[in-house]
């Protein structure tokens, strides 16, 4: 048997989602397309607070009565962050004799050589998708081609489809408008009868982040970025920044940190990102540019504060932000450091930001230096500009 697995948030399920299964059931020949909704996206931030249950009843009902379909509770039931690879060796055990096909929007399909193993998951399933306006087939049968170079197996199927995305039907409910065309009308009454989408305020974003650093991390770096967080937020309240953003940068500063290298250097180049000679000879430095990226392609958190905050956190540059040097100082200076000079920076930091920037610059290029290693232009025009200030102003 030829089953699609098609998993997702499906908050709520909707008709693009349901005609992409279709087309590529059609298309592959597929017995049985299985929706799977997650229990918690391990690459998304969850936008409202909708139950489990309530995605999974509109599951049930957008389907029903339709033969193609059949519902899946098996990551809802099993709770936690939900990872397809384990999803997928579950249902391979299950049914030794089926293919599967794991099913998926444009994109995801971008994203997956970041995915929890990867290349274990490529020997299980095959990879389908679809274009869509913003994301042509020749783009994905490129990046198909690069899987495939990776023993993954890829299907590219045209078709004309609706963009819909549950962002928008969110939208839609809390302006009163109609859901006609958009969702099944089951889904729509069950929106109404249950009042979703309404008034239901944002889940908490920082428990969301907490998990996913659980997943990633080590608990040492786990602990670091509680801590990197807290005085980030301190500090941006010293300094009349944004506590909010502030905090989510410091908590997701080093997400990438125990990511290793080819991963790293696979995500950089899904996203076009270059590395220039310095930072190509130094992998120290890629999890700040990996997880800038990260933050911005795949949590979707597209605030540039935060985002470019992450990506100067290791080497600075001239010109930073105030966010920029909040995050770069603590990291210098949070409840964990214990270097010889941790002290020093902490009595800086409250004294005189400028002077603990030059401080924690020149103990970056000292350090560096005397291990033999190459100091980032960054680094340098960061040091020079702080430098030249304070030339200027004692005359």
């Amino acid at each position: 048997m030829n089953i699609g697995l098609f998993g997702g948030s499906f908050d709520p399920v909707h008709e693009g989602h349901l005609a992409m299964a279709r087309v590529l059931a059609t298309a592959l020949g597929l017995d049985r397309v299985r929706l799977v909704p997650t229990a918690q996206p391990p690459h998304k931030i969850k936008k409202s607070t909708t139950s489990d249950e309530d995605r999974l009843a509109m599951c049930r009902l957008a389907t029903e009565g339709d033969p193609l379909f059949e519902v899946s509770d098996y990551e809802i039931s099993k709770g936690g962050a939900s990872f397809t690879i384990d999803t997928v060796e579950a249902f391979c055990a299950a049914e030794p004799d089926a293919r599967f096909f794991l099913l998926m929007g444009a994109d995801m399909f971008l994203t997956l050589t970041t995915w929890k193993r990867f290349a274990d998951l490529a020997k299980r399933v095959t990879f389908c998708t679809v274009p869509r306006d913003d994301v042509p087939a020749e783009v994905l049968r490129e990046y198909a081609a690069t899987l495939e170079g990776y023993g993954a197996t890829c299907i590219v199927t045209e078709a004309p489809l609706t963009r819909v995305s549950s962002t928008q039907i969110r939208r839609l409910v809390g302006e009163g408008a109609s859901l006609d065309g958009l969702v099944p009308p089951a889904v729509a009454r069950y929106i109404a009868r249950h009042g979703l989408y309404t008034a239901a305020s944002a889940a908490d974003p920082y428990e969301q982040y907490k998990a996913i650093l659980r997943e990633r991390l080590r608990p040492d770096r786990y602990d670091h970025s509680l801590c990197v967080a807290d005085e980030a937020k301190r500090l941006a309240l010293r300094w009349g920044a944004d506590a909010e953003k502030a905090y989510t940068a410091g908590l997701l500063h080093d997400i990438m940190k125990h990511t290793n290298s080819e991963q790293q250097l696979q995500i950089l180049s899904d996203f076009d990102i270059l590395l220039d000679a310095v930072a190509v000879s130094s992998p120290k430095l890629w999890h700040a540019i990996s997880g800038a990226v990260y933050t911005e392609k795949i949590l979707g958190i597209d605030d540039r504060e935060i985002v470019t905050a992450i990506r100067y956190h290791t080497t600075g540059r001239a010109s930073m932000t105030l966010m920029e040097r909040i995050l770069f100082l603590a990291d210098f200076t949070s409840a964990d450091r214990d270097y010889d000079d941790v002290d020093v920076m902490r009595r800086l930091v409250d004294e005189d930001p400028d002077g603990a920037m030059r401080y924690a610059l020149s103990y970056t290029v000292r350090e560096l230096a005397a291990g033999g290693s190459p100091i980032h232009p960054d680094t340098i025009a960061a040091y020079n500009e702080l430098a030249l200030k304070r030339s200027v102003e004692h005359g």
